[in-house]
């Protein structure tokens, strides 16, 4: 298998039509606005294909810059979704708190790209965007991000059971995917980790393609969570603390 710009640039189109046809429609923000970011990643994955593999090339190492820091404040975007599936009355107590929890994971995120002499320096072929400079590459079928990112929590971690994915990797996980099923969008959660990390993990070896890997598939996530049956299946009505936060209304706010 085999991805190309032409394809990423198709895919984009469709992504942002989709966003403006479901938005036009009336249909809740929280669902068009990330479909639309998600979107604009492969729009940058289009253009980035024209420079691919051109490492001294400073647009190509632009927009590998551009790359991260997409990833680095998906999590804004996850969890404006996720909260979509839970209460209404849950998620305008605790929006506030997840968004800002959010912001300081996107900013762990850049304290990564950092290169701190005494953090010394990640593990190639073991971390996603790691590598010896700023460029985006050829991967197994897609691109692979790669940069010299600084070594917190490089290696095995004795205290997460040997985790060795890097800082980045580990305050991903823990915002995208811990903090909704925190607060109860469960459902969710098992559904992006089947269309992103599980898709990812059985179509690429390449650390550093995992996540432009996982990034595609995430528009195939969002519109399917708008426009087909699985979305009725992801709302979730109670939680262990949704009576305790003084939430009367437990029905998730359905708009269609």
């Amino acid at each position: 298998m085999c991805w190309s710009g032409e394809a990423s640039g198709v895919l984009a189109a469709a992504g942002l039509s989709t966003a403006a046809y479901v938005a036009a429609k009336g249909e809740s923000r929280e669902l068009w606005i990330p479909l639309t970011y998600f979107a604009l990643m492969e729009l940058l994955q289009a253009a980035t294909y024209v420079y691919i593999d051109l490492c001294g090339n400073p647009k190509n190492q632009i927009l590998t810059l551009f790359g991260y820091l997409h990833v680095a404040f998906q999590p804004f975007f996850v969890n404006m979704v996720a909260m979509y599936f839970i209460p209404e009355g849950v998620k305008l107590k605790i929006r506030t708190t997840v968004y800002a929890i959010c912001a300081i994971g996107s900013i762990t995120m850049l304290v990564k790209m950092y290169p701190f002499a005494w953090a010394g320096s990640c593990i190639v072929g073991v971390e996603g965007f790691c590598g010896p400079t700023v460029c985006s590459v050829s991967g197994d079928w897609h691109i692979a991000w790669q940069m010299p990112l600084n070594g917190l929590m490089s290696g095995p971690q004795s205290w997460l059971f040997g985790f060795d994915w890097g800082l980045h990797a580990f305050t991903y996980i823990l915002v995208s995917f811990y903090l909704p099923a925190i607060y109860g969008s469960w459902r969710f959660v098992g559904f992006h980790y089947l269309i992103g990390p599980w898709i990812s993990d059985i179509t690429t070896s390449d650390p550093n393609e995992y996540a432009a890997v996982w990034c595609l598939f995430s528009i195939a996530l969002c519109v399917s969570v708008i426009k087909t049956p699985i979305r009725k299946h992801l709302h979730v009505k109670n939680w262990f603390f949704y009576k305790k936060i003084g939430v009367r209304e437990l029905e998730p706010l359905e708009q269609t």
